[in-house]
């Protein structure tokens, strides 16, 4: 998933290559001390609604 489709997916179920699924809830922006600047994502656990998982955002992919 890239920066662009973040809107459009957000609360929606989504997996991780590990076969992990979650609802991605938020996405922040960082930027490192080399200037380049990348995305990560939050997922809600769904059994565990206290629990959030932070990973890329580009490994994301929603689960239709």
């Amino acid at each position: 998933m890239g920066p662009r489709e973040v809107i459009a997916n957000l609360n929606k179920r989504v997996r991780l290559p590990d076969g992990y699924e979650g609802r991605f809830t938020g996405a922040t922006i960082r930027k490192r001390d080399s200037g380049e600047v990348f995305y990560q994502a939050e997922l809600q656990d769904l059994t565990a609604l206290r629990s959030v998982r932070i990973c890329k955002l580009e490994d994301m992919e929603v689960v239709e």
